[in-house]
């Protein structure tokens, strides 16, 4: 069955594209798009267009899931694409939407990146800075010492 950019098929992915339960949804994230424009998204999965609607229709694996690898591999087996890097693209968008819920805002590909909360991210690395330069003085201390 050969697919058409004008299909139904492809006006129900573009529909889909909000709904965060899809590969749809997932596909227009990690590609930040309003719109499913799906000649570079096809590209740069090494896809034909056909096939990227096809996975845009399917149901997006949930990376918290037990079966998440076996999702990826149907999905994958399914449309061709490479398992591996179908699985980092599925885990980017999740860490996008980690992001987004940080910052108090939902991911939306129309809009621009929102800057991160910088307080909850420059604690952590504060508290990392800080068990650092205590061991490092000690480790410093330590290599003066060792060294006499």
């Amino acid at each position: 069955m050969e697919l058409k950019s004008g299909s139904a098929f492809l006006q129900l992915a573009k529909r889909l594209r909000h709904d965060p339960r899809s590969m749809s949804y997932a596909l227009a994230n990690h590609y930040r798009q309003d719109e499913l424009d799906v000649v570079p998204m096809a590209e740069s999965l090494g896809i034909t267009t056909d096939l990227l609607i096809r996975m845009a229709l399917c149901k997006r694996p949930d990376s918290a899931s037990e079966e998440f690898a076996n999702q990826v591999r149907e999905i994958a087996d399914y449309t061709l694409t490479d398992e591996a890097q179908l699985a980092s693209l599925l885990r980017q968008v999740d860490a996008l939407e980690k992001f987004a819920e940080l910052s108090g805002s939902t991911p939306n590909m129309a809009s621009k990146p929102r800057p991160l909360p910088l307080t909850g991210v420059l604690a952590a690395a504060r508290d990392r800075g800080e068990e650092d330069e205590g061991d490092s003085e000690s480790t410093g201390s330590e290599r003066d010492e060792s060294q006499k």
